[in-house]
């Protein structure tokens, strides 16, 4: 590629997201294109028709929204003419290959999940040919260089959502809502991702013998029928569904729960600690890259009720190792902003416009 020292008000950088309703990979990317967009950047964002990213960046200056059917191809067409393409998801990394064969526009893609992917011929080919591979733990660069051992992801944490503004930080000695001890969640509905089934069982067993703690799921999914059902009956386990008003939820949390099979890094995670609460979380994928067992949170095994809950009783009990907790969270959180997250990115598709492979 022709090397260029064109600025950014000149280049356009093309996200695309295709994904269906709005999760952690959705709140990602808005976060990059407002900050992005903060910096002057011109860019364009291709999402499926009607999508929640639609109606959250239509406002975002210099960004123009390609609203397509959700198909590498149609993508890839609403991708032309712009300087690097960014690959948000699984589909996306088929349309930033096809736009390099055709344009040879380059692309970046940024992966998730921490799980080996599909044996493909066609996607081994894309991955192989993008420019840069980012992966947002050291878990999921393993995973995908474990393979494909002739490539190297380049690490790019996710950041928080910055949602404190507003917002009382948690401080461990506010008085707790209704005389409970609210203990927290937020993510999708999925038992074989987030591990939710752990704490409904943890809530059953908890309900007589602790009737402080109340537990509160916010979020949807394809469990979220399944779970209601398993949980009727338990006074103490609430639903919440899916909220636009995470951060009002985060300010009634005293403890954050994260129960996870298997996570990429864990995006929640990075909220919760930004508003200072204590952490119990598994001790599974990236999540230990930003949760150090007994420092800023406790690490558990995996799917094991009897050790969320004594884990749970441990930072219930102990005043002092919540307060510790509280300030590791809030001075690590600043690790995880928005903007980091963004000079990251902005390095890369510098060096890729400056010719670099």
């Amino acid at each position: 590629m022709a090397s260029t020292s064109r600025t950014a008000s000149e280049q356009r950088i093309c996200h695309i997201n295709l994904a269906d309703g709005f999760r952690g990979g959705e709140r990602q990317t808005e976060l990059l294109v407002k900050e992005l967009a903060a910096r002057s950047w011109k860019q364009r964002l291709v999402v499926r028709t009607g999508g929640a990213l639609v109606k959250r960046c239509r406002d975002v200056t210099g960004l123009e929204i390609a609203e397509v059917v959700p198909h590498p191809i149609t993508a890839a067409i609403a991708g032309r003419g712009c300087s690097v393409v960014h690959a948000h998801e699984a589909r996306a990394l088929y349309s930033g290959w096809l736009l390099q064969r055709m344009s040879n526009t380059p692309y970046v893609v940024t992966r998730r999940i921490d799980h080996a992917a599909n044996n493909s011929y066609v996607r081994a080919k894309a991955y192989r040919s993008a420019n840069r591979i980012v992966a947002i733990s050291s878990s999921v660069a393993r995973t995908v260089e474990a393979h494909y051992s002739d490539l190297e992801c380049e690490v790019v944490p996710d950041a928080h959502a910055d949602m404190l503004n507003g917002h009382a930080r948690h401080n461990g000695s506010r008085p707790k809502s209704n005389g409970k001890t609210v203990v927290g969640h937020i993510g999708e509905l999925d038992h074989s991702h987030k591990g939710q089934g752990t704490i409904l069982e943890a809530a059953r067993e908890l309900k007589d013998t602790h009737p402080d703690l109340h537990f509160v799921l916010v979020g949807d999914g394809k469990d979220d029928r399944k779970f209601r059902r398993s949980a009727s009956g338990l006074g103490n386990v609430e639903f919440v569904g899916f909220v636009d008003n995470v951060a009002d939820y985060l300010a009634k949390f005293d403890v954050f729960i994260y129960p996870s099979l298997r996570e990429g890094l864990g995006s929640s995670l990075l909220d919760a600690m930004h508003f200072g609460l204590p952490i119990v979380a598994s001790k599974v994928g990236g999540i230990p890259e930003i949760v150090e067992d007994q420092v800023n949170g406790l690490l558990i095994p995996p799917g094991s009720p009897r050790d969320l809950i004594n884990a749970l009783q441990r930072v219930v009990d102990d005043a002092a190792l919540r307060e510790s907790m509280r300030r590791q969270n809030t001075n690590k959180a600043a690790q995880f902003s928005a903007g980091r997250m963004a000079s990251s990115y902005e390095s890369i598709y510098r060096s890729i416009l400056n010719g670099a492979h």
